[in-house]
């Protein structure tokens, strides 16, 4: 067995204790107006009731925002119905190997236990998402004069939601459309709130100034380094680097160490493109290039940057003979090397691992802030919101890659809490929005297409649908979770 299902089983196991736990202790827990299904826990309070009714005193407001909500949840349904089928496939035809991405743990949006929801900013924005949702729902329950008997927190071992208790008679009671606005509230509420937090979120990212980061350390540089200047230019991009050294023998680098400190040292300015390493049965395995080396010219022409290099490989042809100047264990050694042919270019066969510059492998915090300003207004970046999470976690660990400008600039790391608070408020609403628009009743979604359809078709038929729907849904996420998890061969 391998790791990812030794962690599911464990979670397994713990669940199993604590649904005994609840099911021993089911009638104390019931005595203290605490509702038991099966592992779940309904734990209610009437407290906020009363503030409900004062929310809800602007209907035709309440009423337009729970229109627009059923659009929303809609096209939502449709998004998340085209995942689930690209999932199907992917998990039917390809079946991915265990991963980050496909373990048990992650699964779930729980701070802490998914390692890409960090534990404080995560129950931070998850209590956000969860009082917007429920709250939503509540206000539109009144507004539709619906009774709303409690509120409260769903647990199943930890908080997993929260829930308005509308009376379900008079909520049966009223028109398919009122209906529909109750349930997509809370879903409209998650994507309002989702895109107030993210546009906080982009608009901070202004007051941040990006450096040269290290990487990857050889000598003069510690590993997370700040590059803030050489020669006393700032340093932001390649070309600024570039600029900075111009042909000068030695330059004095200003950088900033992780714990705060502010260092300025001269160094030889030593520019290239860092090899992390060599294919097998390539041009450059068989002219003896080593990995760990750095590209410094290519037929005299130097290569300070990877786009410089880019540039001169993509002119190359197959067959093609080049010199190549190499730093290696602190001397310059000259390869010459015949090309091969991939893609109608001239193949070297090195693995690319970025800018090299005097004793270290070098990054640029530029491009994530680019990453995340530059998102498309397209399916692409529809897709890139949903798995967000995957590619950038929050500030923790990289607050040194930048430096707070404009009214932050003397408050310390304060821009990186109020960041890291907008981001993770602003994805985990997004997601839980875009998971409640899932044809699947309990869920919002669900509920929402089952009473659609009745202005359409017989109760016997829609009952027949959303079951099905029901059905295909949560067996796809339980195939999401064992197919790359178990090894069937």
């Amino acid at each position: 067995m391998n790791s990812a299902l030794n962690e599911f089983l464990i979670v397994l196991i713990v669940f199993l204790a604590y649904w005994t736990a609840v099911t021993i202790f089911r009638r104390k827990l019931e005595k203290r107006n605490v509702s038991v299904i099966g592992p779940i826990l309904l734990i209610r309070t009437k407290k906020g009731l009363s503030l409900l009714d004062t929310l809800a005193k602007p209907k035709k407001f309440w009423r337009a925002f729970g229109d627009v909500g059923i659009v929303l949840v809609l096209f939502g349904m449709a998004y998340m119905i085209f995942l689930v089928l690209v999932m199907d496939y992917i998990m039917l035809t390809s079946p991915p190997k265990p991963s980050p991405a496909t373990s048990p743990r992650n699964i779930l949006l729980i701070p802490g236990l998914n390692e890409f929801i960090p534990l404080v900013w995560g129950l931070i924005g998850l209590i956000v998402t969860l009082v917007a949702h429920e709250f939503s729902h509540a206000i539109l329950a009144r507004v539709e004069n619906v009774r709303v008997k409690s509120l409260g927190v769903v647990l199943a071992l930890i908080p997993i939601g929260g829930f308005a208790e509308p009376d379900d008679k008079e909520l049966m009671e009223k028109e398919k459309r009122s209906r529909m606005r109750i349930y997509s509230a809370g879903i409209t509420a998650n994507f309002f709130t989702a895109l107030v937090a993210f546009v906080i979120f982009f608009s901070l990212l202004g007051f941040l100034k990006p450096h040269v980061v290290v990487l990857k350390s050889f000598e003069n540089f510690d590993e997370g380094d700040a590059i803030i200047s050489i020669n006393g230019y700032s340093v932001e991009t390649p070309q600024d680097i570039l600029n900075a050294v111009d042909d000068l023998k030695s330059v004095v680098v200003t950088v900033r160490k992780q714990d705060g400190r502010v260092l300025s040292f001269e160094v030889e300015p030593i520019m290239g493109v860092y090899i992390a390493g060599i294919l097998n049965n390539t041009p450059a395995e068989m002219a003896g290039i080593k990995e760990n080396s750095i590209i410094i010219s290519v037929n005299r022409i130097r290569t300070p940057n990877v786009e410089e290099f880019r540039k001169i490989m993509l002119k190359t042809k197959p067959n093609e003979t080049l010199t190549l100047e190499i730093l290696e264990e602190g001397k310059i050694k000259t390869y010459t090397v015949r090309l091969a042919e991939m893609e109608g270019h001239g193949f070297l066969g090195v693995l690319i691992g970025g800018d090299y510059f005097s004793g270290a492998v070098v990054g640029y915090s530029k491009n994530i802030i680019n990453s995340l300003t530059k998102i498309p207004p397209n399916i692409q970046g529809l897709l890139y919101l949903t798995a967000m999470p995957f590619y950038f976690r929050g500030f923790d660990g990289i607050t040194n890659y930048f430096t707070p400008e404009g009214i932050f600039a003397n408050l310390g790391n304060t821009i990186f809490y109020l960041l890291n608070t907008f981001y993770w408020i602003a994805w985990l609403n997004f997601y839980v929005g875009l998971f409640n628009c899932l044809p699947a009743i309990p869920l919002d979604g669900g509920r929402l297409l089952n009473d659609l359809l009745r202005y359409f078709m017989r109760e016997n038929v829609v009952d027949t649908i959303t079951k099905s729907l029901a059905f295909f849904v949560f067996f796809s996420i339980i195939l999401s979770i064992l197919i790359p998890n178990l090894n069937f061969t």
